[in-house]
């Protein structure tokens, strides 16, 4: 009798030092538990909504799960924006991150929205010097291909003659903008109605119309990449009505291209603005400034930030950052599946791939999760309301 009473009173020490460990382990790490009992929807301030990932289809949390405090928040959303994340971004670490960001409260915090707007204008300026202009431009002065910097372009007056006089962003900041990425999350959301209320909205790469219920129909500004112009549309080569057609669901907006990134890119983005100005579209094309682009680039690449090239999405929501006192991304995703498991194609209209190697789409996403957690932005994820 005694030695099975002594065999009991080992093992509830030995559970109970088990479970004393594990816990304090997971409070010193701040390592939440597995995703398999992550929660995708914490709490959120009263006044502001936050990620947004309906509580309806989200698995509820383990009694043990992390909750931050206010000094936990702030101290992660620091290291998420701007320290040197880990080598390797697997989709495992960044749900983690994720689930830890939904256990801070979502308040819009205008002190740091004001310190990125701060260093983003000292670097590179997107008001200004976002868009080629004839006052960023002089005649003369030579023209730096932003990926391939031993080529230049000497600026002479053909080409300011097609330029803007100045930037079609004196205007901002404006008091609310959308980002709107191209990511498989948007489909189904129903958040268009919720984008078009914003009063400044990006969108990106041309992408098709037909989906306004989840995108909405707004748009202030669309990017489009000249790799858009040879796939889908020749190279404007022949026929360009299905161009116009296409930029012509956007209306009177500014189309935004990389025209001076490559120099392969340079004749057919010029094709590009003589089309819209030959069939009269309400739409302008402007040229991206490569000088801003390739300061952007360093602006992040000291902060960190590993890739190849920004990404068009990481390039406008910088300048949004500079531009906007209210900031909200919506279908910035970079995962096949949603917290759910559930397949998501690669964007909300078709399931093309990217390229690989490029852009360093996660390692970005982990950035807006720290903007969003400082209250920079508003990163939302899932449904609308």
């Amino acid at each position: 009798m005694l030695h099975r009473q002594s065999w009991v009173l080992v093992l509830c020490v030995s559970i109970t030092l088990s479970f004393s460990l594990s816990v304090l382990w997971r409070l010193q790490s701040r390592v939440p538990l597995p995703m398999e009992t992550a929660s995708f929807a914490g709490p959120t301030a009263a006044s502001e909504p936050g990620i947004g990932w309906p509580t309806t289809c989200t698995p509820k949390p383990s009694p043990e799960a992390m909750v931050m405090d206010a000094e936990q928040c702030r101290e992660l959303g620091q290291e998420l924006s701007q320290r040197i994340l880990p080598g390797r971004l697997d989709k495992a670490w960044i749900w983690r991150q994720l689930e830890l960001v939904q256990s801070c409260p979502w308040v819009h915090n205008a002190s740091a929205l004001g310190r990125y707007r701060e260093q983003l204008g000292r670097c590179c300026n997107a008001s200004a010097n976002l868009v080629l202009s004839r006052d960023n431009t002089p005649l003369g002065s030579r023209i730096v291909c932003d990926v391939q910097p031993a080529r230049k372009l000497l600026v002479r007056e053909e080409l300011l003659e097609i330029l803007p006089q100045g930037s079609p962003f004196q205007s901002a900041p404006y008091d609310s903008c959308a980002v709107v990425g191209n990511g498989g999350i948007l489909r189904d959301s129903g958040c268009g109605p919720e984008i078009d209320r914003a009063q400044f909205i990006i969108r990106f790469n041309l992408p098709p119309p037909g989906f306004a219920d989840d995108v909405g129909t707004k748009s202030s500004v669309v990017t489009m990449n000249p790799s858009v112009l040879r796939v889908r549309f020749g190279g404007l080569g022949r026929r360009r009505r299905p161009f116009v057609a296409a930029v012509g669901a956007y209306g009177a907006t500014l189309l935004l291209v990389p025209a001076f990134s490559f120099p392969g890119n340079i004749q057919v983005s010029f094709q590009a603005l003589y089309t819209l100005q030959d069939f009269d579209s309400p739409a302008r094309t402007v040229f991206m400034n490569p000088e801003y682009l390739a300061r952007l680039d360093g602006h992040w690449h000291r902060r960190g930030l590993r890739a190849n090239r920004l990404s068009s999405g990481f390039m406008l929501v910088s300048g949004a950052l500079e531009m906007c006192r209210h900031l909200t991304l919506y279908g910035f995703w970079p995962f096949p599946s949603d917290p759910e498991g559930r397949p998501l194609p690669h964007h909300y209209y078709d399931n093309q791939p990217p390229k690989r190697g490029v852009h360093a789409m996660p390692e970005e996403f982990t950035r807006y999760l720290g903007m969003h957690l400082q209250g920079a932005l508003r990163l939302h994820l899932g449904w609308c309301r």
